[in-house]
């Protein structure tokens, strides 16, 4: 799996780390363990852009993962280890193309396609009439010379031209977008064939590390899953044929060049491919050489990259492929194509092996995380560190955990215009989540959005009245699917007995708890529908301690903690996870305003095990965490944070 000459190879890759982490990371190999060096260069582009990336990957201090032999065997043996992080293409924000029919035997293959319309059962004898024509050695005609041309009349004339032989022996290399960045698979991972696809193939190849300043860093390995039926059809298709879900893969490492691996090692290495069938005992071995490539893998950078286009976070360029697999697998005369659950090895001696199984694109993992999730994973983190650089030295708010799961979730906080809800609206804003807060309380809800105006994905107010069920169920209708709902909003209003009214405790009862039932409700369906989601109700000290004068309030803040049970047993298996959240004695503007008194700060601090106030920002600290994927085996509880004062 890895090179044979390990030992003095640089290589650097990417890894998703699950945790806290919880998401890729950028690592480099070093006697034979892997180390995390993402605090040096966040991104794989960002490292190959650095003057000194040789000595970063060899020498700066990071993170042990582990031992490398440990990560390649989680990948490979399908053991998905959740401890042990798992293995990524070791590209992330590069443009990911590739270079096609860059040898003689490619070359012939894809006129082959062409003039076959994705038939199968026509290559054989295509293949003896075009050879018989134009010869199978093609590796001594070089790409836009005169001889080219004139060969190329040659065939115009007997009708025998393509698009395929004019960039395999034109001026111009065929270069196209294989896939799309953030989109390759690495190894161990399943590769994907489109479900139309009928005659398909592997395609071996080595692929080059280049930045923006077209300087080749490395190299590394790479399956180009080719669909010749469709491709073959009409080379409009080239789209449909080579960029679905999991048809590109790229990996183990990239190793870089230096003074053991070059350039040149490239242009003498020979790539093997090993496919092994699951179902059938089939196995069909082949080479690709280097050294027999039509255009030089320099010139093919500079054709993609210069004053003509740039690729402001480099580029990985596949090189092409010699292999084109023609064993009849299935019936005679019909050549070789994919079953589900092949195993495709691909090797060289210098950049080790990369190995995935073969399934449908559209019953592999699906592609979730792209540039927009690795973008708002860093707005998060530097609007964390900007807020804590900002605070004052006596500042003594608690620090707040980034939770990278949470950067762009779709939040809707209620009641988020003041108070803990406010907080709670603030601390998802600066993880990066997309938050929007409901709330009658215009001043409040306005000012709050000016203030938090500034963040790299500023809160959205919505006025709502959840007391109305209409006026709620139209504003869930106009938010859209929701990861996370926090049911926050609540009135506690001191009542005695003798006050209330029926019209009064139908009031308490839907301030209070009606709208939790039902904007759980609203936002089911679609947390269904996407595989999952977060809905974390708010109860209340106040009933557990039986405090005076707000009985209707307990009332409802009692029957929140058995309606979090019962909705986390109704919707777990949609994989929907409900939590209560029971603040205790927390000092917001209003209880300052309404209710605090010496007696009763005194009160409050003689009953709880620590002799702090519980603040807003403690509160929304466990309110992250709830919703985030550290806490996915959590459903159905309640936790409190009330300083020890229930059951003190």
């Amino acid at each position: 799996m890895l090179p044979d000459d390990v030992s003095r190879a640089v290589l650097v890759g990417r890894v998703w780390r699950n945790g806290v982490i919880n998401g890729p990371c950028v690592v480099a190999v070093r006697n034979g363990e892997v180390f995390d060096i993402t605090g040096h260069a966040p991104t794989m582009s960002d490292l190959l852009e650095r003057d000194d990336a040789l000595e970063v990957a060899r020498s700066a201090p990071g993170e042990s993962l582990g031992p490398v032999q440990a990560l390649l065997e989680n990948a490979i043996g399908g053991s998905a280890d959740d401890g042990i992080p798992r293995l990524l293409a070791p590209c992330d924000l590069q443009a990911i193309k590739a270079c096609g029919v860059t040898f003689a035997v490619s070359l012939l293959e894809r006129v082959i396609e062409e003039q076959a319309a994705g038939d199968p059962s026509r290559a054989n004898a295509l293949r003896a009439e075009i050879q018989t024509i134009i010869g199978s050695d093609l590796s001594a005609i070089r790409p836009g010379s005169p001889e080219a041309a004139k060969l190329k009349a040659d065939l115009i004339e007997r009708g025998l031209w393509s698009p395929y032989m004019e960039v395999g022996i034109g001026p111009d290399a065929e270069v196209f977008s294989k896939s799309q960045p953030m989109s390759a698979v690495g190894v161990g991972a399943d590769v994907g064939l489109h479900p139309d696809s009928k005659w398909n193939n592997p395609e071996p190849e080595i692929v080059l590390a280049v930045n923006s300043q077209a300087k080749v860093l490395g190299a590394t390995l790479g399956n180009d899953v080719n669909l010749r039926d469709i491709e073959g059809r009409s080379a409009l298709l080239l789209g449909k044929a080579k960029d679905n879900n999991g048809s590109c893969a790229i990996g183990p490492f990239i190793r870089l060049f230096d003074e053991h691996f070059t350039i040149d090692t490239i242009r003498n290495a020979e790539v093997s491919m090993l496919i092994e069938g699951q179902d059938d005992d089939f196995r069909l071995a082949g080479a690709s050489r280097m050294r027999e490539i039509s255009r030089d893998p320099l010139d093919l950078v500079s054709q993609v990259c210069g004053r003509h286009h740039q690729y402001p976070d480099g580029f990985m360029l596949f090189l092409g492929t010699m292999f084109s697999p023609i064993k009849d697998r299935d019936a005679v005369g019909g050549g070789f194509t994919h079953h589900l659950g092949d195993r495709v090895s691909i090797s060289t001696p210098s950049l080790g092996a990369l190995v995935n199984h073969v399934q449908r694109s559209d019953q592999i993992a699906p592609w979730t995380y792209g540039v927009r999730a690795l973008m708002n994973r860093a707005r998060a983190s530097a609007a964390v560190s900007a807020t804590v650089a900002a605070k004052p030295a006596a500042q003594t708010k608690p620090e707040q955990a980034i939770y990278p799961s949470l950067a762009g979730k779709r939040v809707v906080v209620t009641g988020g215009g003041s108070g803990i809800g406010a907080g709670i609206v603030e601390a998802y804003a600066r993880q990066g989540a997309r938050v929007t807060f409901l709330d009658i309380a215009e001043a409040d809800s306005r000012a709050l959005e000016q203030t938090l105006s500034t963040l790299p994905v500023p809160p959205k107010y919505l006025h709502c009245d959840l007391t109305n069920l209409d006026v709620l169920a139209k504003t869930f209708a106009d938010i859209g699917t929701v990861d996370i709902l926090i049911n926050n909003a609540a009135n506690d209003d001191r009542h005695n007995l003798a006050d209330v009214t029926p019209a009064y405790w139908e009031g308490r009862m839907a301030v209070n708890l009606r709208h939790q039932y039902f904007c759980a409700k609203a936002v089911a369906q679609g947390m269904r529908e996407q595989g999952g989601g977060v809905i974390l109700n708010f109860g209340s000290i106040s009933w557990h301690l039986a405090l005076p004068d707000l009985t209707l309030y307990m009332m409802a803040k009692a029957a929140i903690e058995g309606m979090t049970r019962g909705l986390a047993r109704d919707l777990g298996p949609d994989n929907i996870r409900v939590n209560c959240i029971i603040p205790g004695g927390v000092r917001t503007p209003r209880q300052e305003a309404l209710w605090h008194t010496p007696d009763e700060e005194a009160r409050i601090l003689a009953g709880q095990c620590l002799k702090k106030r519980v603040q807003v920002d403690d509160v929304a600290a466990i309110t992250l965490f709830l919703s985030s994927d550290s806490a996915s085996a959590c459903s159905g509880r309640e936790y409190f944070v009330d300083a020890g004062w229930y059951g003190a």
